[in-house]
């Protein structure tokens, strides 16, 4: 009769295991940190692109009212006011706030440089700008042309060619 003895895991073999299965859950967590990066950086250019609908709407707005000429005041403009419901990490005006004044994530709109701007919270793959912070600036700039008229006394002024929701300076994300 043969007697067959069983035995558990060896103290080796335990710790191979709990090696793979820590391997295995920092790859996972790695991922999951970037894909949450990715998904702040999505939602991020998805409200710039609503800001820039909403930009549009209000020129349409004023075209149709014939008010052409308030059409260069959008430039002084909280983009967020032409929002119906401004979102839950909009944190409202501010004037220069200083470095870490508002939380990573938030919007504010910063009156001194009139500007939006929009504080990273997720910037493992965000370069810092000239001033070594983690944030992306859009203004509102009114595009001017040349007046097309024949006359001199006309040669010097310009007519509105355009409004754009644009970024004050570019900034590499991934």
């Amino acid at each position: 009769m043969m007697l067959r003895r069983l035995h558990g895991f060896t103290l080796i073999e335990l710790l191979v295991v709990i090696i793979i299965i820590s391997t295995l859950g920092a790859v996972l967590l790695d991922r999951v940190l970037f894909y949450q990066e990715a998904a702040e950086k999505a939602a991020m250019e998805q409200l710039a692109g609503t800001l820039r609908s909403g930009l549009h709407l209000q020129i349409a707005d004023r075209l149709l009212k014939g008010k052409t000429a308030d059409i260069a005041a959008l430039g002084q403009d909280n983009p967020m006011d032409w929002l119906a419901e401004q979102p839950a990490n909009y944190v409202g005006v501010r004037f220069a706030p200083q470095a870490g004044e508002v939380a990573k994530g938030n919007w504010y709109y910063d009156l001194k440089d009139r500007q939006l701007v929009y504080v990273v919270a997720r910037g493992g793959h965000f370069a810092p700008n000239k001033q070594g912070r983690k944030e992306v600036r859009y203004a509102v700039r009114v595009v001017y042309a040349r007046a097309a008229q024949a006359g001199r006394e006309n040669a010097d002024k310009q007519e509105v060619n355009g409004v754009i929701l644009a970024m004050t300076e570019p900034y590499r994300w991934f």
